[in-house]
């Protein structure tokens, strides 16, 4: 049996991006909506407003790090999962402005969306020259040719 080509690979890793960005997006929603409910519906736990904010900031960066971690060699698919998983996470943001309509006025739902996918891009470039740093850090030198005279 021949070799599989390259390209296959790379079609395979890219559906595995778009998979694990539906379920980091389910987990972020899942997060967003107990960040709200409990801010909201909970008055008792207002004293803990700060804990409870770092808590769900803390958990939405690592979640969002697995796609940067998991496809650290390969940093259009790391952006193609986070922007996977914020695009879910956006849509659940703006569905939650219905119940509660103060939450658009802190932060629109383009600006929500434009801020992940900024810091997104930012990450994948991260990861694009870090790699490129790495790999010529590595990298045996390679003599250059002689010009002829």
């Amino acid at each position: 049996m021949p070799p599989r080509p390259k390209i296959t690979k790379l079609h395979r890793s890219s559906q595995a991006a778009l998979r694990l960005g539906l379920v980091i997006g389910a987990a972020l929603s899942g997060v967003a909506i107990a960040w709200l409910l409990i801010a909201n519906r909970l008055p008792a736990l207002d004293r803990l407003a700060l804990l409870r904010n770092a808590a769900a900031g803390a958990l939405v960066i690592v979640l969002m790090l697995v796609p940067v971690y998991r496809f650290r060699k390969y940093p259009s698919h790391a952006f193609t999962c986070g922007l996977t998983a914020w695009s879910i996470l956006t849509l659940i943001y703006a569905i939650l402005q219905i119940p509660f309509p103060r939450l658009g006025m802190r932060m629109g739902t383009f600006h929500f969306f434009m801020l992940g996918t900024v810091l997104l891009g930012l990450a994948s470039a991260l990861i694009w020259v870090t790699r490129l740093v790495l790999t010529l850090w590595q990298g045996s030198a390679v003599p250059a040719r002689k010009r002829a005279h």
